[in-house]
C-alpha cells in the first residue's frame, strides 16, 4: 500500500467537506475516482489481522467534527445530490421488499468525517494507528456508505 497516495487521496476527498468552493473541472467524476481509490486501499489493506482488543484503551481520541457543518459544506460542493431508494439485505429481497431510503449527502458527509478522523490520526498518532483507525471505520461504518453512494452516482448517469 502507497501511503502517500493514501494520504493524498484522503486529504482530497475530505476538503469536500471542508472547504465550500472546491474547483475541479468535474466533480462528480473526482469524487468516484477519490472513492473507488480509497476503497482499492482498503480492499488491499490487513484488515483480516486487526482486531479490537489490539488497541490501548489510554489511546487519544480525534476531535469531535461538527456533522450539521460538514453536510452543509458537502451541499455546498453537490448540490444536485439526494436521496436515493435502496434495498436493505439485497440478498434476501426475494423473499420480501426491504426498500428503505438513502441519502446521498448523509452518505458522503459520514464517509468524509470518518476519513477526516483517519487524516487526524495520521497528523496526530503513528502510521500503525492511522491504518489501524482507516481500516476499522471502513470496516465497521465507511464501506457501506461508500458502496452506496457509488452505486447512487452510477445509477444517475
Amino acid at each position: 500500500m502507497n501511503l502517500n497516495n493514501l494520504t493524498n487521496l484522503i486529504n482530497r476527498l475530505t476538503e469536500f467537506g471542508t472547504n465550500p468552493k472546491v474547483e475541479c473541472e468535474d466533480k462528480i467524476l473526482e469524487l468516484k475516482k477519490l472513492l473507488v481509490e480509497i476503497y482499492a486501499h482498503y480492499l488491499n489493506s490487513n484488515s483480516s489481522q486487526l482486531e479490537e482488543d489490539d488497541k490501548d484503551d489510554n489511546e487519544i481520541e480525534p476531535p469531535n467534527f461538527d456533522y450539521k457543518e460538514t453536510r452543509k459544506i458537502v451541499e455546498s460542493n453537490f448540490p444536485n445530490l439526494g436521496w436515493y431508494s435502496t434495498t436493505i439485505e439485497i440478498n434476501e429481497t426475494w423473499k420480501e421488499s426491504n426498500l428503505a431510503i438513502g441519502d446521498a449527502i448523509d452518505d458522503l458527509t459520514d464517509i468524509i468525517i470518518d476519513m477526516l478522523k483517519v487524516k487526524w490520526y495520521f497528523e496526530n498518532t503513528n502510521v500503525e494507528e492511522a491504518l489501524w483507525y482507516f481500516e476499522l471505520f471502513m470496516r465497521s461504518h465507511a464501506e457501506q456508505h461508500l458502496v452506496d453512494l457509488l452505486k447512487y452516482l452510477k445509477d444517475r448517469e
